[in-house]
Formats: structure tokens, C-alpha cells, sequence
């Protein structure tokens, strides 16, 4: 490789040609070389979709709870941005039903205000009345960690098909695809649908799933058009991308069978620990004692296994007042339901929102989690909080450990 030499904007060709083969193999027939283009990141990129294909006064829909990063990223451009709410009642999964509803509602809405106050849409570019324009998906989700996998084929299709049928793009966001715990159903990509490539916009980062959030390495997959907008704004902004990244994405996505192979059995490696790690501190949060007799035995052999001196009638009797609300089935995230804590007080300071809450385990026990606001948690009377597990276990102890301290302190 002529490290001496600079990118092209559009990538290298040598890096796309395993990744095309990778793809044919196993996802999307005819993928050519104008269907791939790697970014910084998959934020990045989506940064650049947002700049391409936004217009001024648009509508992005975006699922709550979500990546909260993203839920900003298109007003940077004029966009704006809706969400649809997932509830239990689902299974936390979207509702095809409710997304066409949505869509229509909001495009009655801006058609009503596009022909009643035209003024506040000087920026725009076309003549047309502003629309929901794209639906984000994420695949797994974060953060509840729900996957969309081979059993959710027709789910996909209606959730594809209603925003084919509107003029939506789907941003569908892989981001986690590989942290599945089943590897029996892996995430399901929209664009490997029949019919459903041009209308499906993917995003892939080997930030998550590979650990590998330093080399900032993304990818998108798309139809020629769009990627040749994406490609207009990379040169703008940087030129070209370093080789290192677009090399790291053909490594991963090599076709080979060895390679494929090995990050099979990366991914199931992975997988397992951050699946056992979950069930560590579901037995700080909810008891030993709640335990099925597959978890127990997985917390025994993690006690063992890691030598972590702990007493279990003590340390894992479960935490008051906190509540998983639901099992993860990939990444590293757990939401947990603070909601009984509020109008409690700590030295006669009251937690009364996600700010109080904050404050109130900062100053406690030096914790910090993210908080309901930060992810678009819809249900505002709740305290609803995302922490990780993604750390060794002697932290995850002292960790979660302090927080139990911190809510046994309130009164």
C-alpha cells in the first residue's frame, strides 16, 4: 500500500473488493464498488447523510429510547427531528401500525404549516412542503438491547414497506450487530430484503462490536446516488479518509472463511462475557436469591474463575427500590428503573428529576450513569438510567456496590 499517496474521497477500491465479496456472500446481491464509501465513524456518517439528503423544515424519525447522539445531529442542518415511542406492550419492538400513523400525522402537519406560514421555510431548497423524510433503526438496539433477527423478517418487511411506501429512508444502524447473545439470530440488515436495498441506508462501526473505537472507522452501504453525496461531503471536509481505516473495515468484513471463522468466534466469545457480566449485576440488583439455577451457576464460577472476595448473603441481596426493566439480548447496557427514589432526600437534598439524580449519586458515591434525558426516555414521571457493564468484575462490584450505598443512604 502507498502510504505515500492520498486516499481518494470515495475510498479505496482495494479495501472495497473483500467487503463487496463479504456482502454478496451474505447479505445483499449486487453490491458494486459506488455502493460503499467509509467514514470517521458511523456518526460521521451520519452527520453526512443528515448534509445530503435533509432538507430545510424536514422530519427525522428517530425510535425513544435511542442513541441520543444522534437526536441532535440532523437540527445541525435544518432538520427536525420526532420520535416514536416503544413500550412493553410491544415487547420494546416497533409497531409497524403506529409508524404509519406517525408519518402521516406529521406530514399533515407540515404540509398545514408549509402553505400557512411559507416564510419560515426561506432556507428551503425545493418548492415541495417539508416531509418525515428518514426513519432511523437500530439494529440491535441501543440502549434497550433488543435484536431484530431472522424470526423478525416480516416485521422488517412492514417496517420497511411503510416507509417505502411514504418516500422515508431507513438509516438502518448496525452499530451493534455482532453483540447478540443468541447466535442463532443475529440482527437482520434491511437492505439483504429483496427489493429493499436503494431505500435502506446502512451504517456499520467497528466501535461497538469489536472494541476498536480508537481507529473511529465507519462504513456506509447505500445506492450509488447517495453515496456519491456522502463522497461530496467527505472531500469538503477532509479530502479523503486514512487508509488505516478503510483497512480495518476489510479485515473485518473479509469473506474468507478463516476470517470468518475467527470473528465468529471472537463475537461468541465476547458475547458470552458481556452476558455474564450482565447476570453479575443483575444478582447485586436483584438478589441472589431471584437467580435461576443456569445463573447461579454462572455467578459461582465467575466468583471462583475471578477470585473476587464477596459475601454473597450481603453484597447480593438485591438493592432497594431499583428495578431492571428488561433483559438486554446484546451489548453491554442495562436500563434500570429509579422512579421509587423520587421525592427521597440525601442530607435533606431531594431528588425530584434526572438533574437531582444526578447530583445526588455524583456526590454519594462518585457515580456516573446516563439519565432518561440523554436517550429520550418518553415517560417523565419515571427515573429511568442506563449503566454499563462492559468493565472487569472487580470494578463492576465496587461499582455497583457503591451505588447500592448511595440509595441505602436516602430517606
Amino acid at each position: 500500500r502507498q502510504l505515500s499517496d492520498y486516499p481518494l474521497a470515495v475510498g479505496d477500491d482495494v479495501d472495497k473488493v473483500p467487503i463487496i465479496d463479504y456482502f454478496n456472500k451474505n447479505y445483499s446481491k449486487g453490491i458494486k464498488e459506488n455502493n460503499i464509501i467509509f467514514t470517521h465513524s458511523s456518526t460521521q456518517a451520519f452527520s453526512f447523510i443528515m448534509e445530503a439528503i435533509l432538507d430545510y423544515g424536514d422530519v427525522v424519525l428517530i425510535t425513544a429510547p435511542n442513541y441520543g447522539l444522534f437526536s441532535f445531529i440532523p437540527e445541525r442542518v435544518g432538520g427536525r427531528v420526532r420520535l416514536l415511542e416503544l413500550t412493553s406492550l410491544d415487547d420494546w419492538k416497533i409497531n409497524p401500525k403506529k409508524l404509519k400513523e406517525l408519518i402521516t400525522e406529521i406530514n399533515n402537519e407540515l404540509k398545514l404549516d408549509y402553505d400557512i406560514n411559507r416564510g419560515k421555510y426561506i432556507f428551503r431548497r425545493s418548492d415541495y412542503s417539508p416531509k418525515v423524510s428518514v426513519f432511523v433503526h437500530f439494529n440491535p438496539h441501543n440502549p434497550t438491547g433488543v435484536v431484530y433477527g431472522q424470526k423478525d423478517k416480516s416485521l422488517l418487511l412492514e417496517i420497511s414497506n411503510t416507509c417505502k411506501e411514504a418516500g422515508v429512508f431507513v438509516i438502518d444502524d448496525l452499530a451493534y450487530a455482532g453483540l447478540e447473545y443468541d447466535r442463532n439470530n443475529l440482527a437482520m440488515s434491511i437492505c439483504s430484503l429483496e427489493g429493499h436495498f436503494d431505500n435502506t441506508i446502512t451504517l456499520y462501526t467497528l466501535s461497538k462490536a469489536y472494541g476498536l473505537a480508537g481507529l473511529r472507522s465507519g462504513m456506509v452501504i447505500a445506492n450509488e446516488i447517495v453515496i456519491s453525496l456522502i463522497r461530496d461531503r467527505v472531500f469538503q471536509a477532509s479530502d479523503s479518509l486514512s487508509i488505516l481505516q478503510s483497512s480495518a473495515m476489510a479485515t473485518i468484513f473479509s469473506p474468507e472463511e478463516s476470517v470468518q471463522k475467527a470473528r465468529e468466534k471472537y463475537s461468541a466469545y465476547i458475547t458470552k462475557e458481556y452476558y455474564r457480566r450482565y447476570i453479575f449485576i443483575k444478582s447485586v440488583i436483584d438478589g441472589v436469591n431471584i437467580l435461576n439455577k443456569t445463573e447461579k451457576n454462572i455467578l459461582e464460577n465467575i466468583i471462583k474463575k475471578n477470585k473476587l472476595s464477596i459475601d454473597i448473603n450481603k453484597s447480593m441481596n438485591g438493592i432497594k427500590d431499583v428495578e431492571i426493566i428488561l433483559k438486554p439480548e446484546s451489548g453491554f447496557f442495562v436500563l434500570l428503573d429509579l422512579s421509587k427514589m423520587l421525592e427521597k432526600s440525601y442530607k435533606g437534598f431531594k431528588i425530584c428529576n434526572d438533574k437531582t439524580l444526578l447530583q445526588f449519586l455524583y456526590t454519594s458515591g462518585n457515580i456516573k450513569l446516563l439519565t432518561g434525558n440523554a436517550f429520550c426516555w418518553r415517560d417523565h414521571n419515571q427515573l429511568v438510567v442506563r449503566v454499563t457493564y462492559a468493565l472487569e468484575y472487580a470494578d463492576l462490584l465496587n461499582s455497583f456496590l457503591r451505588f447500592k450505598s448511595s440509595i441505602e443512604s436516602l430517606t
